[in-house]
C-alpha cells in the first residue's frame, strides 16, 4: 500500500519540571505560578473561541519533531546497535490519550499538520516494532534483551493493559479514519494489543479483567479505559460484535462492584477481601465516563445491555453534579471539597458530559456543567499549552492522606489528552 510521506514538525517546548508533594491544605495555591490566571477563581463561562485557543495551544505544545530509523537486514546484534534509531515516539498510555485527544481536535480545528503528527508517529512505531519483532525471532533471548531495551519497550513485552488500551486506541481510531494506507506492520500491532487484551491479560471468573497480586487479584476502573476502547474500535474496524460485548459487561461488572448509591465510583475492588477500596478518586471515576461514553457511542441501539449502561452513565453523571466545585473543577476525591482541584478528571467528566448531550443521552442543560468544567480548566493550561493541576499515576489508596500527597508536577502527561477531548466534544456541539 502507498505509504504516507514523513515530514517533520515544528518541536514544541516541553517542561520538564518537578514539584514537591502537595497537600490538602494547599487546595487554594496555584501549582508554581503556571495558571493564567494566577490564584484567581476561573471565570465562570467560556467563549468557543476561548476553548479553541486553549486546544491549538495544547496542541502546539505536543507536536515535535519526528524521524524514521534504519532497519536493516542483520548478521549479528552489534550491527542492530548500530542502526539508527527512531526519534520523537514514545510508547505509554498517556501518551496514547494525548495522541487521540491531537487527533479528535483536528475534527474541530482542521489542523492537518496534527492529523498527520499521529499518523507518522503511529507509523514509526509499528515499522520499528516490525523489525525488533524480527530480530526477536532471529537472535532468540538477546535479541528480546536488545528489543526491551527500545523506546517501544511497552509494545514489546506487554504483559499488562497499560501497555494495550490507549495506544491501541489511537491507532485503531487512525485506521479507521485512512484505511486505504493502512500498512500491514500497523495492522499487526493492532492485532497483538486486541489480542493481548482478549486472550491473554488476566481476567475474574466471570471475565472481568484484573489484576493479579501478591495481596490477590484487583479490579481497577482504570482498566475500563486501558482494555476496552481499543476493542470497541477493533469491533468497529473488523465488524465482530463480540468484542462490543465484552466492553459492555467489563463495564457493567465493574459497576457491581465499585458503583455508589451516589453514582461515583469507588477507587478499585479487592477479590481476596470482597470490598471495594475505601475513596472515590477524581480519574479513576474519569475513566469509567469516558471508556463509558466510547462504548455507547459504538453499541447498537437494540443492544440487551445498552439500557443499563446509560443507567450506570447517568447515574454518575448526576453524583457529580453534586460535587463540581463552584469553578467548575472536580477534586482529587471527588467527595472531599477540602482537597484540590484536579484538571485531568475534570476534563473527562466535561468530555464525557459533552458526549452524552451531543449524543441525546441526557437533557441539553448539561452541557452548561461540560462548559463551566472547561472555564474552569482554562486556568491550568498555560501560554505555552502546557497543563497544570494533574496528579500523576496513582494506585489503590486505602487513606485519604495518599490521595491528597499525590504530586501534581507541571505539565504531567496524563491532562494532556483528556483537556483536548473534553474541548473538541464542546465545541463539537455547534457542528451539529
Amino acid at each position: 500500500m502507498q505509504k504516507r510521506t514523513l515530514s517533520c514538525v515544528a518541536l514544541a517546548a516541553v517542561l520538564v519540571l518537578s514539584a514537591p508533594a502537595l497537600h490538602a491544605q494547599d487546595a487554594t495555591k496555584p501549582a508554581n505560578g503556571a495558571s493564567l490566571l494566577g490564584a484567581a477563581q476561573a471565570p465562570s463561562a467560556i467563549t468557543d473561541a476561548e476553548i479553541r485557543d486553549v486546544i491549538d495551544r495544547i496542541v502546539k505544545h505536543n507536536l515535535h519533531a519526528l524521524a524514521d530509523g534504519e532497519y536493516p537486514a542483520v548478521t549479528n546484534l552489534d550491527q542492530a546497535r548500530a542502526a539508527k534509531p527512531p526519534e520523537g515516539i514514545a510508547w505509554n498510555y498517556p501518551w496514547g490519550v494525548a495522541l487521540y485527544g491531537i487527533l479528535r481536535s483536528t475534527d474541530v480545528t482542521g489542523n492537518r499538520d496534527a492529523e498527520k503528527f499521529v499518523l507518522e508517529h503511529d507509523e514509526i512505531c509499528a515499522r520499528y516494532y516490525q523489525w525488533l519483532a524480527g530480530l526477536e525471532k532471529q537472535f532468540g533471548n538477546d535479541g528480546k534483551a536488545f528489543a526491551r531495551k527500545s523506546k517501544i519497550k511497552g509494545l514489546i513485552t506487554l504483559g499488562n493493559l497499560d501497555s494495550c488500551g490507549s495506544m491501541g486506541n489511537q491507532l485503531v481510531e487512525t485506521m479507521l479514519r485512512h484505511p486505504e494506507s493502512v500498512t500491514p506492520a500497523e495492522k499487526a500491532v493492532a492485532e497483538r494489543i486486541v489480542d493481548w487484551v482478549t486472550l491473554k491479560q488476566h481476567r475474574l471468573s466471570d471475565g472481568t479483567l484484573a489484576r493479579p497480586g501478591k495481596n490477590g487479584e484487583t479490579v481497577w476502573p482504570d482498566d475500563l479505559y486501558m482494555g476496552c476502547p481499543v476493542i470497541i474500535r477493533w469491533a468497529k474496524y473488523t465488524g465482530d460484535k463480540k468484542y462490543l460485548d465484552d466492553a459492555a459487561n467489563q463495564m457493567i461488572h465493574q459497576a457491581e462492584l465499585e458503583q455508589d448509591a451516589d453514582g461515583l465510583f469507588f477507587h478499585g475492588y479487592n477479590v481476596k477481601e470482597q470490598k471495594h477500596s475505601p475513596y472515590k478518586w477524581g480519574r479513576g471515576n474519569g475513566w469509567v465516563t469516558v471508556s463509558l461514553v466510547e462504548l455507547l457511542s459504538e453499541l447498537p441501539q437494540d443492544h440487551p445491555q445498552r439500557a443499563k449502561l446509560l443507567a450506570i452513565l447517568k447515574k454518575q453523571i448526576d453524583g457529580l453534579k453534586l460535587v463540581q466545585a463552584p469553578d467548575g473543577m472536580w477534586r482529587q476525591v471527588l467527595d472531599h471539597p477540602e482537597l484540590w482541584e484536579e484538571t485531568s478528571c475534570t476534563a473527562m467528566f466535561a468530555y464525557g458530559i459533552a458526549r452524552a448531550v451531543n449524543r441525546g443521552w441526557i437533557d441539553p442543560s448539561y452541557m452548561a456543567m461540560a462548559r463551566k468544567a472547561f472555564a474552569g480548566i482554562s486556568k491550568n493550561v498555560t501560554a505555552d499549552g502546557a497543563v497544570n493541576q494533574t496528579c500523576i499515576g496513582t494506585n489503590i489508596g486505602q487513606t485519604l492522606k495518599f490521595y491528597a500527597d499525590r504530586q501534581r508536577p507541571p505539565d504531567d502527561m496524563h491532562g494532556r489528552g483528556p483537556v483536548l477531548l473534553a474541548g473538541t466534544e464542546i465545541l463539537m456541539a455547534k457542528q451539529k
